[in-house]
């Protein structure tokens, strides 16, 4: 594919550079790549580019072989640039930013070339030269010397990246009359950045509503997927009557939705044989007028403005609506990442504090390791955990504990000369993604059928001494994380000391008696 001139031509560029095939087998890795991943040509070519030992992820998810950026560019013959983390040579990870180029002939892809290189700054200053200023009411997209152009006309030009919101000239002229509009925007805008809770901005939005566009009333609904139905998370302008219904069952205007429709409206004396007639007429609702709330394509929930009579919405009203419907969702998924990151973080701290509680109240060694094996695959969703430690020639590494593999697994074998357990007792942790391909594991049959994907492997250490090991497995692939990694080396010091004070007991009651307790 490449001729012996244009190999050399390559070959000479700093940057890291490959290229596959529509099989997804690497045809080509320059001398770049070869200093960048310390994987020579030889040993990569020929392989698909997720067996040579490659591995990307983006914001510590793995992505699998179709979300590769070449991959993605083999199906869509669009050229891309992400920011990613490589990992290589299995122990190793940089940040790299990686640009892909689909070769075309006759419309066809034939090949993609890959380049990436070292992040020269760090990965945040890269994500913030990526932002898009996106104007909020438009959607035209801010280019470079202060041009407005549309968003189709962007993603004709460029490829998509991450967007943010402002507001072009055309579009403050036009709500010049409605001040109030980008005011009230601004206001629930710096809520959400201000960390105010969920339930403020979902009262703001509501109330902001009713108050801007002066309708009868406001209320927002999140879809309830276990129920099956829409649950009331704020309201403004009901009545307690209207409130009490409580939960509703998703309805028409959530399927106009899902049918594509960025607005539903409802005009209630269209509907004769509305089951909440009732109530929609006591309360003296004439329209309903529904906006999704939508985390990128999944609709979480809808915000419905109340009028008394027909209502003639401009659509500088539906944009302000759909705004503050993009402002809810936005909260929504802070507070579910905010949420998820303290519970993560609490829980770790309870396990922490209990096993170092176990440690302080016993001196009964057995009881504090099988305590950790245990507590680590039920806070971490690991399939098992193993603790060995070595004999009293410290030659050999015996299992003193063990929680959720079986006995043949077990009795598989001495651990002492696979490479991961040997580069933990010299170099710290080792975190092994893919178990069934990785050289530094002996025994790959049997953790197949044990039904093992990944493992961590820590040193057990007491004041600076290689003392064991613990080891983590995984049922399904796994890139463990530095919270993680920190988490259990903490757990791994903890039952280090535990270790010690147990034989420092021994020791003093074989020296005064049995008579010590």
């Amino acid at each position: 594919m490449f001729g012996n001139l244009y190999k050399d031509i390559i070959n000479a560029i700093d940057d890291a550079i490959y290229c596959i095939n529509p099989d997804k087998k690497i045809v080509f890795w320059n001398k770049g790549a070869e200093r960048l991943t310390g994987l020579s040509s030889t040993a990569v070519e020929g392989l698909s580019v997720n067996q040579s030992l490659l591995l990307y992820s983006q914001e510590d998810t793995p992505l699998s072989l179709e979300e590769y950026p070449c991959v993605v560019a083999l199906k869509s013959a669009i050229p891309d640039r992400n920011i990613l983390k490589l990992y290589y040579n299995n122990d190793k990870s940089i940040q790299i930013e990686e640009t892909v180029y689909p070769v075309l002939k006759n419309s066809k892809v034939q090949s993609v070339v890959g380049i990436f290189r070292i992040l020269s700054k760090k990965p945040q200053e890269y994500l913030e030269q990526q932002l898009i200023n996106i104007c909020a009411w438009c959607k035209k997209i801010k280019t470079q010397g202060d041009r407005w152009i549309t968003v189709e006309d962007y993603l004709a030009e460029t490829s998509s990246s991450v967007f943010t919101h402002g507001m072009c000239s055309d579009c403050a002229e036009k709500i010049f009359q409605k001040k109030v509009y980008l005011e009230n925007y601004q206001m629930i805008c710096k809520a959400i950045s201000s960390s105010v809770s969920l339930k403020e901005v979902f009262d703001l939005i509501v109330n902001n509503i009713v108050k801007v566009l002066n309708v009868k009333a406001c209320m927002l609904r999140l879809i309830n997927h276990k129920t099956n139905t829409l649950d009331i998370a704020s309201h403004c302008g009901l009545s307690e009557n209207y409130i009490k219904r409580g939960s509703i069952q998703i309805d028409q205007s959530i399927r106009d939705i899902l049918e594509g429709k960025s607005v539903s409206v409802y005009d209630t004396l269209n509907d004769k044989d509305d089951k909440h007639r009732a109530h929609i007429e006591a309360e003296g609702i004439r329209t309903i007028l529904s906006v999704p709330v939508k985390t990128n394509k999944e609709i979480i929930g809808v915000v419905r403005m109340y009028s008394a009579e027909q209502a003639n919405y401009t659509d500088e009203d539906f944009r302000f609506v759909r705004a503050l419907a993009d402002q809810a969702a936005i909260a929504i998924t802070n507070a579910k990442i905010f949420e998820s990151t303290v519970s993560r973080a609490r829980e770790y701290l309870r396990v922490f504090k209990e096993v170092t509680q176990a440690v302080n109240s016993t001196l009964q060694l057995q009881k504090v390791l099988d305590l950790i094996v245990k507590k680590l695959p039920e806070t971490m969703r690991l399939k098992g955990a193993t603790v060995r430690l070595f004999d009293s020639d410290e030659k050999i590494l015996k299992l003193v504990a063990s929680y959720g593999l079986s006995q043949k697994y077990l009795n598989k074998g001495p651990v002492d000369l696979e490479d991961n357990v040997k580069i933990a007792l010299n170099k710290g942790a080792v975190a092994i993604y893919d178990v069934s391909s990785d050289p530094r594991v002996i025994y790959k049959k049997e953790a197949e059928e044990e039904g093992i994907k990944s493992m961590l492997t820590l040193p057990i250490i007491f004041k600076g001494k290689v003392i064991g090991i613990l080891r983590l497995f995984t049922s399904e692939h796994r890139m463990f994380t530095d919270e993680d990694i920190d988490f259990t080396t903490s757990l791994a010091e903890v039952c280090g000391t535990a270790i010690e004070n147990a034989r420092l007991f021994e020791e003093l009651r074989q020296q005064r008696g049995t008579d010590v307790y």
